[in-house]
């Protein structure tokens, strides 16, 4: 009876449902934890290829639309931020602990495919056709309307502003993880 209640006040009840948590495909102990951390893979990989796909799709001709493939990329992290927040979990914090070298190759990628598909953009504003036409929309005019460059400049300012954000949330994050440890360990060396 009362793993019944417990399941519905589970916040996450239907997301793990979705995510098929209480499967009998997640196995044994061993096996959840593999499962879990293929699934952990798959996100990171998936979001990767969003980003791909928006550079392709840039190059070819579509231009701003392929921003809708950028905006996608997110979902994954709106998600994984909610859950957590909803289980009551610092994801903020868990985030802050990541290690210096993984943050940094993150961020290079993310600024390498960024960088890219704002420069194939720009080409297909600037010059009236894309890197590869493949007849995707329509010819540009060459010299694109100022307003069209606001929207480029401003993704490219929004970007640095948003890695600026997130650096300074991490150091922030990372100094109060420090802390909580050390006052932990202080805890355990008096008892």
């Amino acid at each position: 009876m009362n793993n019944v209640s417990d399941k519905k006040n589970r916040p996450n009840a239907f997301a793990d449902r979705i995510a098929g948590f209480d499967d009998p495909s997640m196995g044994d102990e061993r096996e959840r934890d593999i499962i879990l951390r293929a699934y952990t893979f798959g996100a990171v990989v998936s979001t990767y290829v969003f980003f791909a796909l928006a550079l392709i799709f840039a190059v070819l001709g579509a231009g701003l639309w392929s921003a809708l493939i950028v905006l996608a990329s997110g979902v994954s992290g709106v998600a994984i931020s909610s859950y957590c927040r909803r289980e009551n979990v610092d994801f903020s914090m868990a985030i802050a602990r990541v290690s210096p070298k993984r943050l940094i190759i993150s961020n290079i990628i993310s600024g390498v495919f960024t960088l890219a598909w704002l420069a194939a953009v720009v080409f297909h504003m600037s010059n009236g056709y894309p890197l590869i036409d493949a007849g995707m929309g329509n010819r540009l005019m060459p010299g694109a309307p100022s307003s069209t460059y606001s929207i480029v400049i401003g993704g490219a300012i929004g970007f640095i502003i948003a890695l600026t954000l997130m650096t300074i949330s991490r150091v922030r994050k990372s100094k109060q993880a420090r802390a909580e440890a050390a006052a932990a360990a202080y805890i355990e060396d008096e008892d």
